[in-house]
């Protein structure tokens, strides 16, 4: 099955709350529009991601060690 058969097939199956999401991602790839995963780009997980929040090198260190 070909990506645009499959993509169709899955629109088939969407209720309109979730047809509005697509909608506006897919205007958003129309446009030249850089798509924004808001999770990623929270200040939460910026701030999770950082050189100052060291609990991941604790939790992983010896996997870091191991390396």
């Amino acid at each position: 099955m070909s990506i645009r058969q499959e993509l169709l097939s899955v629109i088939e199956r969407l209720n309109n709350e979730q047809l509005s999401a697509l909608l506006d991602l897919a205007l958003s790839f129309n446009n030249g529009e850089k798509p924004v995963n808001p999770a990623v780009e929270s200040q939460a997980y910026q701030d999770w991601v950082s050189s100052e929040n060291d609990i991941y090198d604790e939790v992983f260190a010896d996997e870091l060690t191991a390396r």
